[in-house]
């Protein structure tokens, strides 16, 4: 059994590790990262070459894409699975690239198509044998697409399991060696990076915080942070230095403050009381307000279908701080007593094994 694997996305990648770390029995090729290399995967490409976020940002990057999607159709007739992970500005291109070229085609992690470019998701249902998904309202989303040969499958999101810190606070204490501190995460691309620091070196001047901060973030970003946040109350950490450095950072934070993305639905798991920001280009956002067809960003907002964390946009510095100085004392708590809500919503316990047995069952059934 041969699978090739296509991914864009940090996280995903972690999905893919966990459900697949133990997996015998299968040749992974793909678009890989060094966790994924460790369990054997072959790599054609890293994801921190495709990894980028808005329209403007994606232009340096068409060459390289084009190339691999080249390489990859080349190589479709002799793997057994495609297996597409979200990232659909690359993995659309590449489904219909592999059309008639490879035997079963699995789709994990759907695309945003109850956010925007709903015709996604007719692609999807024409040409996908299997969507996994891990948002459960996706499962009804999906039905009005049904045919013959597409079936759609949830059995929980992997974060319930995953996302839990390897430390108890105690420990976390003493590896930093201060108690209160604030969570800090600007983002897991290198273009969210260098977009985000110099807004955060703002809203840092402006809030005056006078907790420790403490940032976890990928060894490529290191420097970078370090040098940019100098003078700065801030320790940067990596899982050079701490296995699950995010999880245990955010875990015990008095507060996290972080880009959208995974990390917002991470942080609620992890029961740690978040306000989400984000920053892209102006043209980027512009069209972003035009297209996008929900109102919300944070996860969990989405899930649970209410206004838990509060979502900063593209707003100035000043705005940024200005909200927290207006918080109510007791924002932590309402929150938390969501979060619990949202761990049932999303499947409960043992959702990596029972993602792990569906695979199974998807790549050898006939």
């Amino acid at each position: 059994m041969r699978v090739f694997v296509s991914l864009g996305e940090r996280s995903a990648s972690n999905y893919v590790y966990e459900i697949f770390k133990d997996f015998g029995g299968v040749e992974f090729i793909g678009i890989t990262d060094e966790r994924l290399e460790s369990l054997g995967f072959k790599s054609l490409a890293r994801i921190e070459e495709l990894s980028v976020v808005g329209i403007v940002e994606a232009l340096p990057k068409i060459p390289k894409v084009y190339r691999l999607w080249r390489q990859i159709e080349a190589l479709l007739p002799e793997v057994d699975v495609l297996l597409l992970c979200d990232a659909p500005a690359f993995n659309l291109p590449l489904l219909k690239r592999a059309k008639g070229k490879v035997r079963k085609i699995i789709y994990f992690i759907s695309p945003q198509v109850w956010a925007w470019k709903e015709g996604r998701a007719r692609l999807i249902s024409e040409l996908v044998d299997h969507l996994v998904v891990i948002l459960p309202f996706e499962v009804d989303f999906y039905r009005k697409y049904a045919r013959e040969g597409f079936r759609v499958h949830f059995v929980g999101h992997p974060l319930v399991d995953l996302a839990k810190p390897s430390l108890s606070k105690e420990a976390m204490r003493s590896f930093l060696g201060f108690e209160d501190y604030v969570a800090l995460l600007p983002g897991s691309r290198w273009s969210e990076i260098k977009r985000h620091v110099p807004y955060l070196k703002e809203v840092l001047r402006c809030l005056r915080v006078e907790k420790p901060m403490v940032v976890p973030t990928f060894e490529a970003f290191r420097d970078f942070l370090e040098r940019e946040f100098a003078g700065f109350p801030i320790r940067v950490i990596t899982n050079r230095d701490l296995d699950r450095a995010s999880y245990n950072t955010m875990a015990y934070a008095d507060f996290t403050l972080l880009a959208s993305g995974t990390a917002e639905l991470e942080a609620s798991l992890l029961d740690s009381p978040h306000v989400v920001f984000y920053r892209v280009s102006p043209i980027t956002y512009l069209l972003g307000r035009l297209l996008v067809k929900v109102k919300n960003i944070a996860l969990t907002n989405l899930i649970l279908q209410r206004d838990v964390v509060p979502e900063m946009v593209q707003k100035s510095p000043e705005a940024l701080c200005r909200f927290f100085s207006e918080l109510k004392e007791d924002w932590k708590e309402s929150q938390r007593l969501e979060f619990k809500r949202l761990r049932q919503v999303l499947g409960g316990e043992g959702a990596v094994q029972r993602l792990r047995e569906l695979f199974f069952k998807l790549f050898y059934e006939s």
